[in-house]
């Protein structure tokens, strides 16, 4: 959710639903293959958690996500994008950083982001060692398209997970829903397997589906399953993002919306500093904020990745009551609201509060945590507040706004009023660009402390 509501601030959700499978397809079914027996299946998710956000989960292929936004930055006259180009080292310098292509080319920069991958080049350059556990087993990937459309029409998922009790455990992904799949078989070890043949990936497909659909295999692939986040996110004017920053177990998808998010806290900070607007120490916090959600989301994925395998334990021991235990569990898989939009930052470009806070983050305003979503008037406009602060400028949240009016105005903050309730008995909330509570007013007479405040986070 928490990724759309950034994709949502951009104006590119139409374009990425657009090929996403249905909402209900949001869980997952063991059966014994396709066409077989199914066994279990978890719940969809409930509809009522649309509530939390105006932008519900999607379940889209990457490939597509990558199309939307190459042609959204190709779009913006402020951007240049190069293809094919190999970056082979990185140079920190005083006041720029450079970074040496293959092709002899030398590009320089203000600032650097190496958003390259878990093989990152750029980490590599940059002398910096991931931490945690490097090899958690290896994934066996078979891409192919074949028509299923018979079997799984009304059966959407984001994975079946087959042959569990004939001792031969494959899962099959979507891709498009239609035609487009993705069969996985995982090994457990730390050595790295060979390849499937073609013949033998074909097999895996059969046995899965439960019969020949002659798919046409596109990839077979080998990779890895870790879960490790680098020791540090900055070297001078150099920064890792994304993969190159953390790597995860795909038990949950937050791979690719971590990484989405880093940069999201990053780019205000940099637009900050490039702007003269604040000292290049804030630069500091975005290692200080991303590092701790990393692990996190590093530790969720590992436990969604065990209970995976104990559910095909249970079934295959046949074990009821521990099956509908585990699928249950596997709720907060599928429905993952305090990894998603409950996370939070303890230290960083936030001010402690002076008193302890109450209250779910997803309901009420809490330091470090994302405004939640509440009906907010901004400019005269009533909107949804997560689609109102893609602005770059900080927003003091109000349900009394002509009190605060002169001292935001003096700041060149923007003043947006709400309802009490999601405030929670405070004042006021100060709402970072991306959307994160950076201070929390107790009172009326925090008034005088604002502009304290503001020059606090941004030093």
């Amino acid at each position: 959710m928490r990724t759309m509501e950034l994709f949502a601030q951009l104006g590119l959700t139409e374009q990425i639903r657009r090929s996403a499978l249905p909402p209900e397809a949001t869980r997952f079914i063991y059966c014994d293959s396709i066409i077989g027996q199914e066994i279990a299946r978890t719940p969809p998710m409930d509809a009522e958690l649309s509530r939390l956000s105006p932008a519900f989960t999607c379940r889209t292929s990457q490939d597509r996500v990558h199309e939307v936004l190459y042609d959204a930055a190709s779009r913006r006259h402020n951007v240049e994008i190069r293809t094919g180009t190999t970056v082979t080292d990185v140079t920190n310098h005083d006041y720029r950083a450079t970074v040496q292509c293959a092709n002899g080319e030398e590009i320089d920069g203000d600032y650097v982001i190496g958003a390259d991958g878990v093989a990152s080049t750029i980490r590599h350059a940059l002398g910096i060692r991931m931490e945690g556990q490097p090899v958690l087993g290896y994934g066996h990937s078979i891409y192919w398209q074949g028509d299923l459309q018979k079997w799984v029409g009304g059966r959407q998922c984001i994975q079946f997970f087959t042959g569990d009790r004939a001792g031969q455990p494959a899962s099959v992904a979507s891709v498009d829903g239609h035609h487009r799949w993705i069969t996985m078989v995982m090994s457990p070890g730390e050595n790295r397997p060979e390849p499937l043949d073609e013949e033998a990936a074909e097999l895996v497909i059969t046995k899965a589906v439960g019969l020949d659909v002659q798919p046409h295999v596109i990839d077979i692939a080998v990779w890895r399953i870790s879960a490790q986040v680098a020791e540090c996110w900055r070297r001078d004017r150099v920064f890792l993002a994304g993969d190159a920053a953390h790597s995860f177990p795909p038990t949950g998808g937050f791979g690719m919306n971590t990484g989405i998010q880093d940069v999201h806290n990053l780019a205000w900070k940099l637009a900050h500093v490039l702007q003269g607007r604040a000292s290049e120490s804030l630069l500091d916090s975005y290692e200080v904020e991303r590092a701790g959600i990393a692990w996190s989301n590093a530790e969720w994925s590992v436990r969604n990745g065990a209970r995976i395998r104990q559910v095909g334990d249970a079934i295959r021991a046949d074990d009821k009551e521990r099956l509908h235990r585990l699928i249950e569990e596997q709720r907060s898989h599928v429905e993952a609201l305090d990894q998603d939009l409950g996370f939070g930052y303890t230290e960083g470009t936030v001010v402690a509060p002076v008193r302890p806070e109450g209250g779910s983050p997803l309901l009420v305003a809490r330091t470090g945590h994302r405004f939640p979503e509440a009906t907010i008037r901004v400019d005269e406009r009533w909107a949804s507040s997560v689609l109102s602060f893609a602005e770059n400028r900080f927003t003091l949240v109000t349900h009394d706004p002509h009190h605060w009016q002169s001292v935001t105005a003096s700041q060149g903050i923007a003043l947006a009023e709400c309802g009490p309730s999601v405030l929670s008995g405070n004042a006021a909330a100060l709402v970072r660009p991306d959307g994160i509570v950076a201070w929390v007013a107790s009172g009326r007479d925090s008034i005088q402390q604002l502009s304290g405040i503001i020059e606090e986070l941004l030093r």
